[in-house]
């Protein structure tokens, strides 16, 4: 990571994924080179904070730390990663600057790792978008995705929800 830290110098990318065992070298670069941090932490508030407040500590700001919660697909640990997830953002709005970064969520990813999204052909893009938008409604700010039509459902969810058509 700190070969394609330095040769993105000065683009403001966003490194990851930094954990407890690594964040030192990720930071170390993300400072040295202009950018910005993945905390990744396993569907834990505690330990996202923990991990925020490491990387602060080393001088990035938190306004330039985003967290992956490490969230599960729908159906595999969706329903806890939504309650992690808005237990933060909770605190968030209770003033805990630490976990008030934004989030980023690996929907694609996750939804495609399940046995449903690759059972039936055309469930998958539904599986993902599902994950997707349940993730939206639980806080996410950033989201990952691989399916186009999935996309374009998560985007018109995103319209629906802010008042479009």
């Amino acid at each position: 990571m700190p070969a394609c830290s330095e040769a993105a110098r000065g683009r403001r990318c966003l490194l990851g994924s930094a954990v407890q065992d690594n964040y030192k070298t990720l930071v170390a670069s993300a400072l040295a080179d202009g950018h910005n941090i993945i905390a990744e932490s396993p569907i834990d508030v505690n330990i996202a904070k923990q991990l925020n407040i490491l990387i602060s500590d080393m001088g990035l700001p938190l306004e330039r730390i985003v967290i992956d919660p490490t969230i599960g697909a729908l159906g595999y640990g969706l329903e806890y990663a939504y309650s992690i997830m808005e237990r933060a953002r909770l605190a968030a709005l209770s003033g805990d600057r630490t976990l008030a970064s934004p989030f980023i969520c690996m929907a694609g990813q996750e939804a495609w790792k399940s046995k449903e999204a690759k059972e039936i052909p055309g469930q998958g893009a539904i599986w993902e978008a599902l994950t997707a938008t349940s993730l939206i409604q639980a806080g996410a700010d950033i989201l990952v995705m691989r399916h186009p039509k999935a996309i374009e459902e998560t985007k018109n969810h995103i319209n629906i929800l802010f008042g479009g058509k």
